[in-house]
């Protein structure tokens, strides 16, 4: 095993970026060479797997080291290897399309006329990455908000939720159609006006606290730190099972946000216990598919528990 590890990720990199020669004086990689037109999909898993393996190579030994929460090796239960599909999910949806949906909605909404505030593109570059941050952490705090509050956004949110054992691997565990509502948001950042490669490094870094968030060690900030930015901490009580911590701690970055909107929840002490608590007809079962279809099941159940309701009210008005 100790010896798959380094052979795999040679094996990725050759398939990302190894040269295989020349066909007609124009440099082919070996995974084209081999997969010829599918050779993308290949490409994008391969990306995937690096991707994946970075965070890993860098989360597991402070996950080992400094556990928030210990318990049983995730990797020896079903929620890893579910979490693995969800880290992996943007290459079949890319199959279906996705990405061209997502450019038409872009286009649709916002239009294609230019920045809407160009002056941005004038401020230091440092500035620009700074207020991209903000302006990610802002606009992902009140949708994550809606998304706790409106039932609709909530049946597609509440797969994030199926986590029990949380970690950095739950960070991808997203619907599908919520990974679309959040790149709406984005595209509102990606418009506003900044340089590309300020507005590029500013959702890099917030992706990158957003792994660290959801990476199950224990690390809370002292004094006016935790006024100031997310920590594991408050990040863990965001997914704890406790009803006096749902819909709290709602940012990725900032929790000035949290403080100022009344969404902060920072107790003396750590959550015990993860996931959804509910109606049996809304819990949300440990599958991609069925969470993939959960949003029908948590309408059916709704439009149930309201005929129930209304059938109780009529008999006992008579």
């Amino acid at each position: 095993m100790k010896a798959l590890a380094p052979a795999l990720a040679a094996f990725v990199l050759l398939l990302v970026c190894g040269p295989a020669g020349a066909q007609d004086s124009v440099p082919v990689s070996r995974i084209d060479q081999i997969y010829g037109p599918y050779a993308w999909v290949v490409r994008d898993y391969a990306r995937t797997l690096l991707n994946v393996g970075v965070v890993l190579l860098v989360a597991l030994p402070f996950q080992w080291l400094l556990p928030a929460v210990r318990r049983r090796a995730k990797f020896r239960s079903y929620e890893f290897w579910l979490d693995i599909v969800y880290a992996s999910q943007g290459v079949w949806l890319s199959l279906l399309s996705m990405g061209a949906l997502i450019t038409w909605m872009v286009s649709a909404i916002y239009g294609t006329e230019r920045a809407w505030f160009p002056m941005l593109s004038t401020l230091p570059f440092w500035a620009q990455v700074l207020l991209g941050i903000w302006a990610f952490d802002f606009l992902v705090y009140w949708r994550h908000r809606l998304e706790h509050v409106v039932p609709a956004l909530w049946s597609f949110h509440a797969v994030h939720h199926t986590a029990e054992k949380v970690d950095v691997l739950t960070t991808t565990r997203l619907h599908p159609l919520e990974v679309v509502f959040g790149a709406l948001f984005n595209a509102i950042v990606i418009r506003m006006g900044f340089a590309p490669a300020a507005v590029g490094l500013a959702f890099a870094i917030y992706l990158y606290y957003n792994y660290y968030i959801h990476t199950n060690v224990r690390i809370r900030y002292p004094g006016f730190l935790k006024y100031l930015f997310v920590s594991p901490f408050m990040h863990q009580w965001h997914h704890a099972k406790d009803a006096a911590a749902a819909g709290k701690n709602l940012g990725v970055v900032f929790a000035f946000h949290e403080w100022l909107f009344g969404t902060a929840y920072h107790p003396g002490h750590w959550p015990s216990e993860f996931g959804l608590s509910g109606p049996a007809a809304e819990r949300v079962p440990q599958s991609y598919i069925r969470q993939t279809l959960y949003p029908l099941q948590y309408l059916f159940a709704k439009v149930v528990a309201w005929r129930e309701q209304r059938a109780a009210k009529a008999a006992a008005t008579i």
